[in-house]
């Protein structure tokens, strides 16, 4: 399960709601909660792996909001280092789909995206890592957004003694919309936290998210923010890993109160 933890590290992606324009459903690029359960600062084993992150966000907002998302993830940690720790790099082109009211239904590709960075080991179970990299712009088509986001992603874990202590930060910097011109999207921060045992083959524990605006893309912007906590199983079947956890919103501002459920499949190639 330790190996386990270090290989889902690579699972990132992003949310449908966040690119719809309302204050109801602000939020960033990345899916809040999105690497929650994984132990983001330690290196992974050279080698190709398949993450695969579904989720699905139901959101108590007028009209009612139902989002599903899909992100799979290709992971390379590659034989190089750099700096005392290793390289790797991570690309993923994720899917997603919006009901509103229960009536209407919008479904598509979300902006892709790829990072690159550098894991090391600090020793003593600790270890650290710093991705850069982004969202890529894609032609609005009431999910996607056509701006491209910078993202720097950095986590700190221990991972030691079957623990997966994991505090992940992700900040997010878009630029103005490619085709208008115009500031459509908030910068925003985002922080995952995991802290989970494993229990020979099952890993269980709580987990949290925090993530908030740090900008007004136009005047009439509410800034956002959410702090959500749950709880996450998860279970290895020899090479292949599931987890699956929950999180509910227990404190937000200029954001409607959401339940969020994951699950998550790796698979070393």
């Amino acid at each position: 399960m330790k190996i386990k933890a270090a290989l889902i590290s690579a699972a990132f992606g992003a949310v449908a709601l966040a690119a719809v324009s309302s204050p109801a459903i602000a939020g960033p690029v990345n899916e809040a909660g999105e690497t929650i359960g994984l132990a983001l600062g330690a290196p992974l084993p050279p080698g190709f792996y398949l993450i695969n992150t579904g989720s699905y966000i139901s959101r108590a907002s007028t009209p009612t909001l139902n989002a599903v998302v899909n992100i799979p993830v290709l992971a390379w940690s590659t034989p190089w280092t750099l700096l005392g720790g290793h390289v790797e790099a991570y690309g993923a082109l994720p899917e997603d789909g919006v009901g509103i009211d229960h009536t209407t239904w919008l479904s598509g590709i979300y902006n892709p995206a790829a990072l690159f960075g550098i894991a090391w080991n600090l020793g003593h179970g600790w270890s650290f890592s710093n991705f850069v990299g982004g969202y890529a712009p894609v032609k609005a088509d009431g999910l996607a957004q056509n701006v491209w986001t910078f993202n720097e992603r950095a986590a700190l874990s221990y991972t030691a003694n079957g623990w997966d202590v994991t505090a992940h930060a992700l900040l997010g910097i878009s630029s103005n919309d490619v085709r208008t011109h115009q500031a459509v999207q908030p910068d925003t921060i985002t922080v995952d936290l995991t802290a989970t045992k494993t229990f020979g083959k099952w890993e269980i524990g709580p987990v949290s998210y925090i993530t908030s605006d740090l900008s007004k893309p136009y005047p009439a912007y509410q800034e956002a923010s959410q702090f959500a906590l749950g709880g996450l199983v998860g279970y290895a079947f020899g090479p292949l890993s599931v987890q699956f956890y929950v999180t509910q919103d227990v404190a937000n501002s200029n954001v409607n109160h959401d339940t969020r459920g994951f699950v998550r499949f790796v698979v070393p190639l």
